[in-house]
């Protein structure tokens, strides 16, 4: 059985620690809880309890969550620590992270107290794993260290046909003869591997036109057949007879070689995880700023088209333009997917009845000259994760195996239990531990060799022809997986096929595996009064025009503050305050609280086009807030305000 989880909580009052135990057992169900309120007892319990994750206040009357921050890290450095604050401040939360917390959550929303959890869990995983193959290094590094001052060098000495004429106890345990009799009159070159004889041969030629050659890496063999890297070093001098004798100090280099090796492997994975981390930066700081833009060119583009015949010149060209927009927020989807970031809703999910669900569309997407098989295991345990999301995964790798069987073949979906340890893992998975669900996908296709599948879930990487491809299958797909706690690896072989099996943790409860479908929204406008407020210029008078022309009366503001001299100006009634999350001086949910005084049956809907982490910093990520996500179309938006009307 798993040990259970050890959390420490700092906190003065027992109400607010035994709700915070109520939202991580929701998560996790193996844990032991113990509480304290002060110093001392926090110090103690450091020792004894043995935290796997401390949980503390921020402010407390005789202790406070960054002094136990800080004493966290000075003992136990790799134990993460989560700050709970009840106030929603960004000023606080961004300093209780620079101070090195792992995260924060708002008392307000301690819903997410269980899932912040378990992702604390996770990042102490990646540390200790990341100090592990640190402290693996080292110790290789060190034995190499100790292996070069403690060890004699082989040292060798020949004449000038380079032939051996005298050789160090060493250099006959270096090679594994008993004497000297088998090696004196032998030839330097007997020692070289077929594949380092002719740069052998030119450090020969060097050394005896009076040359020297330091710390050159060459195979050798060994009596046995068997080799090893040896650092060669070598100079001549001319004897009393003025003949030419040769020096040469050769150095067993296998440990470092091998070290080298293994710290290159480190490096390259590192820098590949560092890679793929700027992308997603890149891709989340740049959602906003664009997604308010493809908002504003699909907007227009449909309220033009909506006001013009069919068959005007200027429809078809209109079109261009509203598509091109459908394919930029398409791409933008994509991109947030791979970096992590996109709004989930995840669900218990049962992977059996989403591929049986699936089956039938799979079937025609592929084709008649691909046959469809299922392997699937009765009795699969339950997956957390959105239905929505893990169909795309799966339509994603349908697609490329279809396109890896241009002259058809079988495509098989599996699904299986597996129970993941540390020692039984797949080599490929990171870090990635217990009772999990594997689906596999696998195709008789053309396969990769080594050199694609090491570049196969970058962003716009395609091996397809200009045009066919955008590159972001795959990459969405590794978001998608990895931003559902799971992991992917891929098993190819050229001209043999290709497998992707995707782990996801295990869950408890079981849905359909179905995506809940679309409702489809007969628009209506209304006569309610909506205050706007978006700082974008462009955006809001979208916004302001269609729900003008569906009928509503709009007072629009550009910041918080204009908003709230408007509202208490304004005689009549309010319906719906419509906000942007993140402005500036105030954010939309400041701004919704500060409304809520003056006018306490006012809804609120909230409209962003940042990613979910400042939705989250936000306090908004929860099933009672109604979220609108940009970029929308002008249809959505009209149904939407309807909606929240309505309710």
């Amino acid at each position: 059985m798993r040990e259970a989880i050890r959390i420490l909580i700092v906190e003065d009052r027992a109400t607010d620690a035994e709700l915070a135990q109520r939202e991580i057992n929701r998560a996790i169900k193996s844990c032991l809880f113990q509480r304290v309120e002060t110093r001392e007892d926090y110090l103690a319990e450091l020792d004894m309890f043995q935290p796997d994750v401390i949980i503390s206040d921020y402010s407390m009357p005789h202790f406070d969550g960054l002094t136990a921050l800080q004493l966290a890290l000075e003992r136990v450095p790799l134990t993460p620590v989560i700050i709970l604050t009840g106030a929603i401040n960004e000023d606080t939360a961004v300093e209780c992270m620079k101070a090195g917390a792992t995260d924060y959550v708002i008392k307000e929303h301690l819903k997410r107290l269980g899932q912040a959890v378990i992702h604390a869990l996770e990042e102490k995983k990646l540390r200790q794993a990341r100090r592990q193959a640190e402290e693996a290094l080292r110790q290789s590094e060190e034995r190499y260290r100790t292996l070069v001052y403690t060890l004699p060098d082989a040292l060798i000495v020949s004449d000038p046909a380079v032939k051996v004429t005298y050789a160090s106890a060493s250099t006959l345990q270096l090679f594994g003869h008993e004497s000297e009799v088998e090696v004196i009159g032998r030839h330097v070159l007997d020692w070289v591997h077929l594949n380092d004889q002719e740069k052998v041969k030119k450090a020969i030629e060097t050394v005896l036109s009076g040359g020297v050659i330091r710390n050159q890496e060459y195979l050798l063999l060994k009596k046995d057949g068997s080799s090893f890297f040896g650092e060669v070093s070598a100079s001549s001098f001319k004897d009393g007879q003025g003949q030419i004798t040769g020096i040469i100090i050769i150095r067993d280099v296998t440990e470092r070689k091998l070290a080298e090796e293994a710290r290159a492997i480190l490096e390259e994975r590192l820098n590949h995880a560092q890679k793929m981390e700027s992308i997603g930066q890149l891709a989340g700081g740049v959602a906003h700023d664009f997604n308010n833009l493809v908002t504003i060119i699909r907007g227009y583009s449909d309220l033009i088209q909506a006001g013009m015949a069919t068959n005007d010149p200027l429809y078809g060209k209109l079109e261009q333009i509203r598509q091109a927009g459908e394919r930029a927020a398409t791409l933008t989807r994509q991109l947030l997917a791979f970096s992590r970031k996109q709004i989930l809703a995840p669900t218990a999910l049962d992977l059996n009845s989403l591929v049986i669900n699936v089956h039938k569309m799979l079937e025609r997407l592929i084709g008649e000259d691909v046959t469809l098989a299922t392997t699937l295991q009765p009795g699969l345990w339950p997956v957390h994760a959105d239905p929505g999301q893990i169909e795309q995964v799966i339509m994603n790798l349908v697609i490329n195996a279809r396109d890896a069987m241009p002259t058809g073949g079988r495509l098989t979906l599996k699904t299986q239990n597996v129970h993941l340890t540390d020692d039984h893992a797949p080599s490929r998975l990171e870090t990635l531990t217990g009772p999990c669900v594997m689906l596999a996908v696998a195709d008789t296709g053309c396969g990769m060799n080594e050199s694609i599948q090491a570049r196969i879930f970058e962003p716009f990487f395609t091996t397809k022809e200009p045009g066919k491809g955008t590159g972001l299958g795959l990459a969405t797909v590794y978001g998608i997986v990895k931003q559902s706690g799971g992991d992917i690896t891929v098993y190819s072989v050229p001209e043999q096929g290709t497998i992707f099996k995707i782990y996801l943790p295990a869950g408890e409860a079981v849905s359909n595996g179905q995506a809940a479908p679309q409702a489809q929204v007969t628009l209506q406008g209304g006569s309610e009064t909506i205050l706007l407020v978006e700082d974008e210029d462009m955006v809001r008078g979208l916004v302001r025009v269609v729900l003008q022309d569906n009928g509503y009366t709009i007072l629009e503001a550009r910041n918080g503050a204009a908003a709230l001299i408007l509202a208490d100006q304004h005689p009549g009634q309010i319906d719906l305050l419509m906000t942007d999350v993140v402005m500036p001086q105030m954010s939309g949910p400041q701004l919704a609280e500060q409304l809520s005084l003056l006018r306490p049956h006012l809804k609120v809907l909230f409209m962003s086009g940042y990613t979910d982490d400042a939705v989250v910093r936000h306090g908004l990520l929860t099933a009672e807030v109604e979220f609108l996500a940009k970029p929308f179309s002008p249809h959505k938006l009209a149904a939407k305000v309807r909606e929240v009307l309505d309710k």
